[in-house]
């Protein structure tokens, strides 16, 4: 009975053994890509397009910037795999570029572009009315608004976490700090959120809501 136990203990998570699996494959499609392989780097590209779009346009509140970013993040990825430090996930550093594209954009621009009441328009309903669909778009666009009052390393953690659903230890990997940095920087973010929504609103309610 203690053999077994000690069997099932030393037994991998399942979810360990799957996380180690893609690790190895994203690996062999890299080292693949380094050596010229097209096909290996379009599967990188198909893999992580969706995900750094969304990234991009988390930071940015624009489709066709996000676009442009995600594009451009991969067009850098491919003239640079030769410098690529295969020690580091590959995932990783096609983060940064694509944080450092948003960051630079938003510089030059100087804030978001705004939700515009047109979009409420290209919005998938699923039977929602337009009321609510309008309604939607507002929250949105106030969100992004009280992001556009954060510090940037506040601003960073609280896309990550609440808008692209990462963990913390997701979020220190990919910034390049600790565990125990992420978890004040969002304890922090989130106390400066609600204060700022409060600012510019008076409905801490609402704020809450939208950070949970």
């Amino acid at each position: 009975m203690l053999e077994q136990r000690s069997t099932e203990a030393a037994r991998p998570e399942p979810e360990a053994d799957a996380a180690r699996a893609a690790r190895e494959e994203e690996n062999a499609l890299v080292a693949r890509a380094r050596e010229g392989d097209e096909s290996a780097f379009r599967a990188l590209v198909d893999r992580y397009r969706k995900r750094i779009y969304w990234v991009a346009y988390n930071m940015v509140g624009d489709e066709q910037d996000a676009i442009d970013i995600t594009q451009e993040a991969f067009v850098r990825v491919f003239k640079s795999l030769d410098r690529f430090d295969p020690r580091y996930r590959f995932y990783t550093w096609l983060y940064r570029i694509v944080s450092n594209l948003s960051v630079d954009l938003l510089r030059k621009r100087g804030t978001r572009r705004n939700v515009s009441l047109d979009d409420v328009g290209d919005m998938q309903g699923n039977g929602i009315g337009a009321h609510e669909q309008l309604e939607r778009a507002e929250l949105g666009q106030r969100v992004r608004a009280v992001l556009d009052r954060l510090p940037p390393p506040y601003r960073e953690v609280m896309v990550l976490r609440e808008l692209n659903g990462l963990s913390a230890k997701e979020i220190a990997e990919l910034v390049g700090s600790t565990h125990a940095t992420v978890r004040w920087r969002l304890h922090r973010a989130r106390k400066l959120f609600r204060d700022e929504w409060e600012s510019l609103y008076g409905d801490g309610s609402t704020g809450g809501e939208a950070t949970r």
